[in-house]
């Protein structure tokens, strides 16, 4: 995908930031209800292992939580299955999103560059490497959400069907479905939410998922090779 290289708000004052399109609108969609199906499965996936003390003061409302529970969580899981389908077609059948895809795909380069990353942050080399589009790290997370989000569907449509399977069937999708949503929610609270709102130099939050936007500092800092290729007026490579 070409990125946009117009700044925010048109032409800015002289000596004003200037801001460039990470996210466009697909994006920002496709990631907004990622989130927002990812927090409602979470909460009403992990109700159903809520201790019974935790429980008992629901007394009479009991059955009737559990039984909306159980609605918002198969609402949910259809409408993330649906935004999976959304991504895949937007990355196929799109300009835009087989320049995205394209930035995305591993490359032997991500190797050497994890390397430089980790000899950089131990003192043993002076200079960080220089990042693209998307580095190691946002492509590992980018792809091991692809085949969580597989993985999860696969065994959640075992469980929701689980009259049409063998028991055996059933107890290893309880295990793999819970397993899989533990480490999801892991990676989330601690590396992305980290990685993309936490560390220094974007505390309190990124505004990128927002309005798509990343400023020209930032950039230049994060990924040179995408803003080098950008001020020069080429494309993604």
């Amino acid at each position: 995908m070409k990125t946009d290289t117009a700044a925010a708000g048109g032409h800015p004052a002289p000596g004003a930031e200037k801001y460039y399109i990470r996210l466009n609108l697909h994006e920002r969609v496709q990631h907004h209800l990622t989130w927002s199906t990812f927090v409602v499965l979470a909460v009403t996936g992990f109700m159903v292992e809520f201790p019974e003390e935790w429980v008992a003061p629901l007394g009479q409302y009991r059955d009737i939580v559990f039984y909306w529970r159980g609605i918002l969580h198969r609402v949910a899981a259809v409408v993330m299955v649906l935004n999976m389908f959304y991504q895949a077609g937007y990355v196929f059948f799109t300009a835009a999103g087989r320049g995205y895809l394209r930035d995305m795909l591993p490359r032997v380069k991500d190797l050497r560059e994890a390397g430089q990353n980790m000899a950089y942050y131990l003192g043993w080399a002076h200079a960080k490497p220089l990042f693209d589009r998307f580095n190691y790290k946002e492509k590992l997370e980018y792809w091991t959400g692809m085949i969580g989000g597989i993985i999860i569907t696969v065994t959640g449509l075992f469980l929701w069907f689980q009259e049409y399977f063998p028991k055996f069937i059933f107890d290893i999708s309880v295990l793999v479905h819970t397993m899989e949503a533990i480490l999801a929610s892991s990676a989330i609270m601690v590396w992305h939410f980290y990685e993309v709102h936490l560390k220094p130099g974007k505390f309190p939050m990124s505004t990128v998922w927002l309005d798509g936007k990343i400023s020209e500092h930032e950039l230049k800092e994060e990924h040179p090779l995408e803003y080098e290729r950008i001020t020069k007026g080429a494309s993604s490579v």
